[in-house]
């Protein structure tokens, strides 16, 4: 080898070893996800890593998490996790477990409790979300009851300025998303004790029909709206209630985005037969068993839930999952909402906790939509879901 040859290997080897190591992050590309984009980026300063974003929007996150966990590619170092998801991509110990030591107690409980699987934690809670009811602070009070909420919806409507209520029915996540608080309040419940499909049960016939009564006294198209199109018709002041995710509060306030600035309230969800609840959407952090960094990606998610790191995270807007954020004196003179998140997200619950929830909940959210489209019957779209996730179930 030539005196050339061998100096030119030796600057090649020298390159890669200056290189820094790397840590790839799975980021959901929406606002759950801004403050995990600057938080990651600032641990790789920090660090002297090179961390690489991979930004995926909802729909395809999922999907892409999947695929790398089932192949065991290794192709994420850490991954944002929907807490419904969390069941399936647990599966066959494809994320890694966090070890012996248990998570802090500042950890709110619910949102730890998504974050375990036979008794062994595989994630760490880092979005705080659940369900808050908005309302037109000067229409109306906070509604106890989903009967007093049917009560505002036909005053307000009846006064021609305004639809009473906006929800989402677009088929999939977003109609059952919408569905499940008033389920739960009229006593559904998606399985009994011995796992069978129970949503067809009274309760949940009643809860559907209420909900097509609401449909009354929202905008047209409701049928295919999701949280983008319920947002603005609040926005915009064509609609007086919703139920709606934390993510959208700071807009509701922002002159340069709403034409109702001090005029929604947030509340916990409304009562009916049974006290009422939100839904849990708590955002998780975990570690594929395939990452080719494991002990770096670990170090990288006990830094970014750690209280310093999620407080920063808070100041951006996204809802926290330590008790003590929620009651910093700071964050509380900001973020105005913050007492009924917290009130909220203490009482909320998970959807159902099986691998399999993807495909019930779509197959469970098209029966939903065609009866609100009025294609169905409540009875009816409630009988086909049940048979429909009974096959599910069986495979």
């Amino acid at each position: 080898m030539t005196r050339e040859c061998i100096l030119l290997c030796v600057i090649f080897l020298a390159g890669c070893g200056s290189s820094p190591p790397s840590l790839v992050v799975a980021v959901n590309a929406g606002v759950e996800g801004d403050a995990l984009k600057a938080a990651a980026r600032e641990f790789g300063a920090t660090q002297s890593l090179q961390v690489e974003i991979v930004d995926l929007p909802y729909a395809i996150l999922f999907e892409k998490e999947l695929l790398d966990l089932s192949s065991r590619t290794g192709a994420y170092d850490a991954i944002m996790i929907d807490d419904p998801w969390f069941p399936r991509l647990a599966q066959n110990d494809a994320l890694a477990p966090l070890g012996a030591q248990s998570p802090d107690a500042d950890f709110l409980k619910s949102c730890l409790e998504v974050c375990r699987q036979g008794g062994t934690y595989y994630a760490l809670p880092y979005v705080g979300n659940s369900q808050l009811f908005f309302y037109r602070r000067d229409l109306m009070s906070a509604p106890a009851t989903w009967t007093d909420v049917l009560t505002a919806a036909r005053k307000i409507t009846a006064g021609g300025k305004m639809y009473g209520y906006v929800m989402r029915a677009a088929p999939g996540n977003p109609v059952v998303t919408d569905f499940l608080p008033l389920f739960w309040a009229f006593g559904g419940e998606m399985f009994s004790p011995d796992g069978a499909p129970a949503m067809a049960s009274p309760e949940g016939i009643d809860a559907l029909r209420f909900m097509l009564e609401l449909g009354k006294y929202s905008p047209p198209g409701y049928g295919g709206f999701n949280a983008d199109e319920v947002s603005a018709h609040l926005l915009q002041s064509t609609a007086a209630m919703s139920i709606n995710w934390p993510a959208w509060i700071s807009a509701m306030d922002d002159p340069a985005k709403s034409k109702v600035v001090g005029k929604i309230e947030f509340a916990t969800m409304p009562s009916e037969k049974r006290k009422g609840v939100a839904a849990l959407g708590t955002w998780l952090l975990g570690v594929p068993a395939a990452s080719k960094h494991r002990d770096r990606a670990f170090q990288f998610l006990n830094w970014v839930t750690g209280a310093g790191s999620m407080k920063k995270a808070a100041l951006q807007g996204n809802p926290p999952t330590r008790r003590s954020l929620f009651l910093d004196p700071e964050l509380r003179a900001k973020f105005r909402a913050l007492p009924v998140q917290l009130q909220s997200l203490e009482s909320a619950r998970p959807r159902p906790r099986t691998p399999r929830w993807n495909e019930i909940e779509n197959a469970f959210g098209i029966y939903l939509s065609q009866a609100n489209a009025g294609s169905l019957a409540p009875d009816e779209a409630m009988r086909r879901a049940a048979k429909d996730i009974a096959g599910i179930m069986a495979r």
